[in-house]
């Protein structure tokens, strides 16, 4: 038999080598567990608990820690300015850079704006030139998330002024002060409004609304002066987003299932894709890590659902029957026509999101479940 170590006070006793080096790969698995759950802390905060080795082969638990390693190649940006920090995906966004060591500063109107711990403010307006320069000072990368958002009432030259002119400013300072990186979020918007079959990156844009074109000329600036100066410049096209501290559509739904409205999406066979915030992070970090990042993505939770679908899984989160009735399709479309709300809830609206994936390394780390279960806590705590 071969010979190994001799173990201290045990005169001459062998211990073979396949023993030790049993024991070597169990140390080596249970470092490789440690380190990615750290990596996993500092993607976002998504932390998986209990300290049994056993549970982390299960592989709900390793999408949640085990990054790709080709999405860590690239060095992330030591310091950024943020514009949006007050919005919903602002305050998502911050914590996970704070949390990974990133020095983040936000652009704010106002020096009362709340901001997530960590973030150094910064006064000034996105059209206020001189502002936006002085915030810039020794930044390595920009994550352009503030725009005008949609809506009926919206003024089509103030959504340009903003969405448009705004990015292309910001683009140019960004340069000037040495940037390296830009993340740009878009909309899926930019391409329309509903699909048939899902979207990829090679469907030809047709916006239907202001905001929409809007997105896409930014797209195409971003894309265009990114080339141009050798910028890192992700784009993402996002989805409905939902999440803690959402608003609009997303939070309305939830409060009309949770007063126990009757909606009339039974028989309604659709699909829309879906991105919940925990999830969104995940995919801005993996684009601006990742060497192919530099491009315009497609992104969602990677798991389509129907209206119906999607009552039903918010009222189980929320604890909640799912009040939902019938109605004659000829009367939602006419419903649809005249709320964008109801067409949006009618239409399908998917998208895919291979290239993203094969791309960066992005997995979605929570289910839809998950991340509605993780918002109705949210919703009971803070809004309900």
């Amino acid at each position: 038999m071969t010979k190994g170590y001799v173990r201290e006070g045990q005169q001459g006793q062998s211990v073979s080598i396949g023993r030790w080096t049993r024991r070597l790969t169990h140390y080596a698995s249970h470092l490789k567990i440690r380190i990615a759950r750290e990596r996993a802390r500092l993607w976002g905060g998504l932390v998986t608990t209990g300290p049994e080795c056993s549970r982390y082969n299960d592989s709900a638990h390793w999408r949640r820690t085990q990054l790709n390693e080709a999405s860590v190649k690239r060095r992330f940006p030591a310091t950024v300015l943020v514009t949006g920090v007050t919005g919903f995906l602002g305050s998502h966004l911050c914590q996970a850079l704070v949390g990974r060591g990133v020095a983040v500063r936000a652009l704010v109107r106002r020096a009362e704006s709340p901001l997530p711990l960590g973030v150094s403010p910064h006064i000034g307006d996105l059209q206020d030139v001189p502002a936006v320069r002085r915030a810039m000072s020794g930044v390595n990368g920009v994550i352009h998330l503030a725009a005008h958002v949609h809506g009926s009432s919206a003024d089509p030259n103030t959504i340009h002024r903003v969405n448009v002119d705004a990015t292309m400013a910001l683009l140019e300072t960004a340069a000037s002060a040495g940037a390296t990186d830009f993340f740009f979020a878009s909309s899926v918007k930019a391409v329309g409004e509903a699909n048939v079959t899902p979207w990829t990156e090679s469907t030809p844009p047709d916006p239907a609304d202001a905001y929409g074109k809007s997105k896409l000329q930014a797209e195409r600036l971003v894309r265009d002066f990114a080339e141009r100066n050798g910028i890192h410049a992700p784009i993402l096209r996002l989805p409905l987003v939902y999440g803690p501290g959402m608003k609009a559509n997303a939070l309305r739904l939830f409060r009309m299932i949770d007063r126990g409205v009757p909606l009339p999406f039974r028989s309604v066979r659709n699909r829309r894709s879906l991105l919940f915030t925990g999830n969104l992070v995940l995919a801005a970090l993996a684009t601006i890590e990742s060497p192919k990042g530099s491009d315009t993505f497609f992104v969602s939770d990677d798991e389509d659902l129907s209206t119906p679908m999607l009552v039903t899984a918010v009222a189980r989160a929320l604890g909640r029957p799912a009040r939902l009735v019938s109605v004659p399709e000829t009367l939602l479309r006419a419903a649809a026509r005249i709320s964008p709300a109801i067409a949006r809830l009618v239409g399908s609206l998917a998208v895919e999101i291979s290239r993203l994936k094969a791309g960066t390394g992005y997995a979605p780390a929570y289910p839809v479940a998950e991340g509605l279960r993780m918002t109705a806590e949210w919703f009971r705590a803070e809004v309900a």
